[in-house]
């Protein structure tokens, strides 16, 4: 397996939105990737980074890319992460896990990994090998959360940003949230009403929140409500901004203080909404330096979950390698009539010291095991 990853330790929100595709371009990536000779590939797509999870050649996937974005790829290239054979699973496992998140640990990432590898193998594009690095990486982090305190500790950009606004200014808040329906949105919404500070205007109907506190407001009349609010929140997965700086402007704000957050990749709120006299910006990348410092409580924890990790990898290497080679298994079986002490020698003459040492361990361990059983 290979990973081509491109993330928020090496490229800029406004670069990883452009290799950010909806489910309609998601599909075309894999059909173009499966013209020429791809079958099993995964197209991850979160806030913080766009991956391409395959089998075969890694390279022959970034002219497919670059071409469907519309980006350059010699640019594509200077930004992209690689990853390959182990390493490219020890690199699933870390993700899943929320491991290489900006927040360390974030619960999302799970979610988003088990939606990206299901739309691959309901539509086709995966096979046993996929299959069983995705399954085994997505029971890893669930054993990781229930078995480590990190999801109990767990902070996520939602929080984080439901935090930033509960202190952006004391007493009740009006806050607007466009994509309140969605998983960021919804976990700000909630987040919000744990606080108990905030007043909701949700641009789209939200029935499974019971709470005076969170109205229903249609999307076409949100600058209706502009004047009134404190924060505006945006997390849609549209294609196109969701507040613009011109429709600001003719609003006639004069000095009102409002924060705008967007939560978006690619971005929903114009950039230059900080044009408009108190009005202020934050965006994914804002949130960085305060994930760095949440990070550092849950080091850890992280520790605990890395040695479920390496358990986890070993055993399904273990697996691949035996499923790799089991039609070799089957033809030594047939053709091997020397006893085990002559087959023991053999192995002696064709590995090397280390590969001799490994196997006689092992072999003793067997036999600790039988011992044990007796």
């Amino acid at each position: 397996m290979f990973v081509v990853s491109l993330n928020h330790k090496k490229a800029m929100a406004e670069f990883r939105e452009k290799l950010s595709f909806d489910d309609e371009k998601r599909i075309l990536l894999l059909e173009r990737l499966k013209e020429i000779g791809f079958e099993q590939i995964v197209y991850l797509n979160t806030c913080n980074r766009c991956e391409i999870y395959g089998v075969g050649k890694a390279s022959k996937v970034i002219s497919v890319w670059a071409d469907m974005a519309g980006v350059d790829i010699d640019e594509l290239k200077e930004q992209l992460l690689f990853f390959d054979g182990n390493g490219a699973v020890s690199h699933l496992f870390h993700v899943t896990a929320g491991f290489d998140s900006m927040v360390l640990g974030e619960d999302e990432i799970l979610g988003q990994i088990k939606t990206a590898y299901s739309f691959s193998k309901d539509n086709g594009y995966t096979n046993y090998e996929l299959n069983t690095i995705f399954q085994a990486a997505i029971s890893c982090a669930k054993k990781i959360k229930t078995r480590t305190k990190l999801s109990k500790t767990s902070v996520s950009i939602a929080s984080l940003a439901a935090t930033k606004i509960h202190n952006y200014k004391r007493g009740k808040k009006k806050v607007m949230i466009m994509g309140a329906t969605g998983d960021t949105g919804n976990k700000v919404l909630l987040n919000l009403l744990s606080y108990g500070d905030c007043e909701i205007y949700a641009t789209k109907h939200i029935h499974h929140i019971s709470n005076p506190n969170a109205k229903s407001i249609p999307y076409s009349e949100r600058y209706d409500y502009v004047k009134d609010m404190d924060v505006i929140v945006s997390a849609t997965r549209g294609p196109h901004y969701t507040i613009t700086y011109g429709a600001l402007k003719k609003l006639g704000l004069g000095e009102k203080k409002i924060l705008f957050v967007d939560l978006a990749v690619p971005r929903d709120i114009d950039e230059d909404v900080v044009n408009i006299k108190g009005s202020q910006l934050i965006s994914i990348d804002d949130f960085t330096a305060i994930a760095k410092e949440n990070n550092k409580l849950k080091s850890k924890e992280k520790e605990s979950g890395e040695a479920i990790i390496e358990d986890e990898m070993d055993s399904l290497l273990k697996d691949l390698t035996f499923h790799n080679n089991r039609e070799a298994f089957e033809a030594m079986k047939k053709s091997r009539k020397e006893d085990f002490e002559h087959f023991v020698y053999k192995y002696r003459d064709v590995a090397s010291s280390d590969e001799f040492e490994s196997f006689i361990n092992v072999l003793n361990k067997m036999q600790e095991v039988e011992n044990e059983t007796i």
